[in-house]
């Protein structure tokens, strides 16, 4: 039973309820309360406005979890930014021959030893009179080619006790001499051209790169092995080695390559003698080391390739620092230090990984990686599994949802300030004739028409 102070208080609550629903200004209680309305009315009344403020909650919920995972607003700016206020990008340019017979002579070497081993078969006694010195030769040379380490059953494998001579410096001798290579480089801003170029390790082998930054701006020099470089100066007196500055605008930029028939071996034994003879071209900002693995322009020979370029730079705003990275998704450059380069970028960030991922995964790393002066290059023998470590984490890359996904574990997100280039690309064949007429003649009868 309920006391009289209970009772009056009970009341006093009540009249407070309706006096408040009927001089509110929220829309739809003043219908909560009065003796003119059914108790039906009331009730629907009262549905609906929690149904409202379900509503609501349920919208002031999403708009917060939107906001906590992307808090960072992407706009477009009003303003045009001056080109000449800008770094002109880097090109890299990686020949596919790789060896001129001049200075070794691959491929007759290579079918020699091919012939003896095979004729030779069955027997106890094969007669192989390729010298050791030469075998290692071609064993270093064949570092470019991916299609022999997916062959187990390649005979060159049973050349594995015969020592390689010093990689890197072996290839650098062998490969296509670097003034030979551009018969002609301009550009209308700066005539000086050929300063801004650099010799360059990659993935592709040894490539020419224009407009980059040098190898002491770009590694951690008391991290990086002091075997060879990555980065070398186009003149051996290391005069350009140390520019200071970058190419801040060349309005037209032209390079003239010659393609080296006559002297030119292809470097692997799988690739046709009409194939191997053209350019990879990569396009990229001066601070990102090459990978031409995930993109790039081939350049076959007898056309002119012609590249327009429309920058798209990324800014962030300072004020975003406050934020994590993980939701504002982009690092700030001190925010992620690498071990190896001076400077963060996406890019530089998964070579990086993918280098630990290959020491991880092989023991040993690809030439064209960073590594310390204790990591060793893999042999010619283990060179599959560099490979392999490549696809398995591009792959990883697709599926990012499995708790092993090691570049997941490298959080290679975006630099904060970064600039990407699309690209419109037309090429023009400078004689068509001869373009076709190149795919029907041997290697032979072309030499013996250019010698005409």
């Amino acid at each position: 039973m309920k006391t009289p102070t209970k009772r009056k208080s009970s009341v006093k609550v009540g009249a407070l309820f309706e006096e408040y629903c009927s001089e509110s200004s929220v829309h739809g209680v003043r219908f909560f309360v009065g003796n003119q309305r059914g108790a039906c009315v009331k009730l629907i009344w009262v549905s609906v406005f929690i149904l409202s403020l379900a509503g609501c909650g349920m919208m002031i919920q999403q708009a917060y979890n939107k906001w906590d995972r992307t808090p960072v607003i992407v706009t477009l700016s009003e303003v045009p930014t001056p080109v000449w206020d800008m770094d002109f990008p880097a090109i890299t340019i990686c020949p596919e021959i790789k060896v001129l017979n001049t200075k070794y002579n691959f491929t007759h070497e290579f079918e020699a030893l091919q012939s003896q081993w095979y004729q030779g078969k069955g027997t106890t006694n094969r007669t192989i009179t390729i010298t050791d010195e030469s075998i290692g030769k071609m064993k270093a040379i064949m570092h470019h080619c991916s299609g022999i380490y997916k062959y187990e059953g390649n005979f060159m494998f049973n050349f594995n006790h015969v020592p390689e001579p010093n990689l890197v410096d072996f290839l650098k001798d062998v490969a296509l001499d670097r003034r030979g290579v551009f018969t002609m480089c301009s550009s209308t801003s700066d005539a000086r051209c050929n300063d801004y170029m650099q010799v360059t390790l990659t993935n592709e082998g040894i490539c020419y790169s224009f407009n980059m930054i040098s190898q002491a701006e770009m590694f951690h020099p008391d991290v990086l092995q002091d075997e060879y470089q990555y980065l070398e100066p186009w003149d051996t007196d290391g005069a350009t080695v140390e520019r200071g500055e970058l190419l801040k605008v060349a309005v037209m930029v032209k390079f003239s390559a010659v393609s080296y028939l006559r002297n030119a071996a292809n470097a692997c034994p799988s690739f046709s003698a009409q194939r191997g003879r053209g350019y990879r071209v990569l396009i990229h900002e001066p601070t990102v080391y090459p990978d031409l693995s995930k993109r790039n322009i081939r350049l076959s020979l007898s056309q002119t390739l012609t590249v327009a370029l429309k920058p798209n730079i990324m800014m962030t705003s300072p004020e975003l620092s406050k934020y994590s990275a993980q939701k504002r998704q982009c690092y700030f450059g001190h925010e992620h230090p690498l071990r190896f380069f001076r400077r963060y970028n996406q890019d530089n960030c998964e070579l990086e990984c993918l280098t630990n991922y290959t020491l991880a995964r092989c023991g040993c790393v690809h030439f064209s990686m960073p590594r310390t002066n204790g990591t060793r290059v893999c042999r010619f023998e283990e060179e599959h599994c560099p490979y392999d470590a490549r696809g398995a984490l591009f792959i990883r890359k697709q599926n990012r949802t499995g708790t092993d996904d090691y570049l997941l574990r490298c959080d290679c997100l975006p630099a904060c300030s970064s600039v990407r280039f699309d690209l419109q690309i037309t090429q023009d064949s400078h004689t068509e004739e001869r373009e076709v007429r190149t795919r029907f003649e041997t290697l032979e009868e072309l030499q013996a028409r250019l010698q005409m």
